[in-house]
């Protein structure tokens, strides 16, 4: 279900002229190594195949600074649409300014930020407070 939003949340993000070429995503994972976010990594791959979007996976490996420069390269890059799971909920801010300034729509999954996010950007995710 996750899954299935996030693509419809990208679909509606991305403006409509990005569609004329193949729209291509970044993805920015806390760490690979985490069973759920091998899980997640997993699905979004199906998914964007199957959007039929070019994605860019990277890892963080649990270093936010790693994750704040993988972002800015996904932004020099051009990408059209940043999904981010966050290496530490508190440490968003630079990733969320950058990408706003660059225009580029930005999702995060699993992790709620700690900061406002603009109407540009997104989250996707369960409660964990409401989950128990």
């Amino acid at each position: 279900m996750k899954t299935k939003m996030l693509a419809l949340l990208l679909s509606l993000m991305i403006s409509v002229t990005a569609w004329a070429k193949t729209p291509k995503i970044g993805v920015a994972l806390a760490n690979f190594d985490l069973n759920f976010v091998s899980i997640l990594r997993t699905q979004m791959v199906g998914e964007i195949k199957a959007l039929k979007m070019d994605g860019q996976f990277v890892d963080a490996k649990g270093d936010v600074a790693l994750q704040v420069q993988q972002v800015e390269d996904f932004i020099n890059q051009g990408v059209d649409a940043i999904i981010l799971n966050p290496v530490d909920t508190q440490g968003v801010l630079p990733m969320v300014k950058a990408a706003e300034a660059a225009g580029i729509p930005l999702v995060f999954v699993n992790r709620k930020p700690e900061v406002k996010l603009p109407s540009s950007m997104a989250y996707v995710g369960s409660d964990s407070a409401l989950g128990g």
